[in-house]
């Protein structure tokens, strides 16, 4: 998932025309859509935190970041571009990949 969404986005950055632009956030959804799910799976399975008290936690966090995430593209692209912004986006949901490969989510 993580791997399509960074693929998606990065196509959608730098694409020539509108169509592949399209194609690149149809690939970015794709690719984001499971991630939550499999999130909220992973919580699910661990351990180290009781379920009443990790789903919350991993909520807030979601809420969190769909408010803060916003604000701090726009921070980066105002010292450098949008397009820097959405690269780097796109690197750190390839962290995301590489992250859940690691931890065999």
């Amino acid at each position: 998932g993580g791997l399509t969404a960074a693929a998606g986005l990065f196509l959608a950055t730098f694409a020539p025309d509108w169509e592949a632009a399209l194609v690149g956030y149809a690939l970015l959804g794709a690719g984001c859509s499971n991630i939550v799910p499999v999130l909220y799976t992973a919580v699910g399975k661990q351990t180290v935190m009781p379920e009443s008290i990790a789903v919350p936690a991993i909520t807030t966090l979601g809420y969190a970041g769909i408010l803060a995430g916003p604000a701090v593209i726009g921070f980066i692209a105002h010292g450098s571009s949008l397009s820097f912004a959405f690269a780097l986006m796109a690197v750190l949901l390839v962290a995301v990949a590489v992250g859940g490969r690691v931890l065999k989510v």
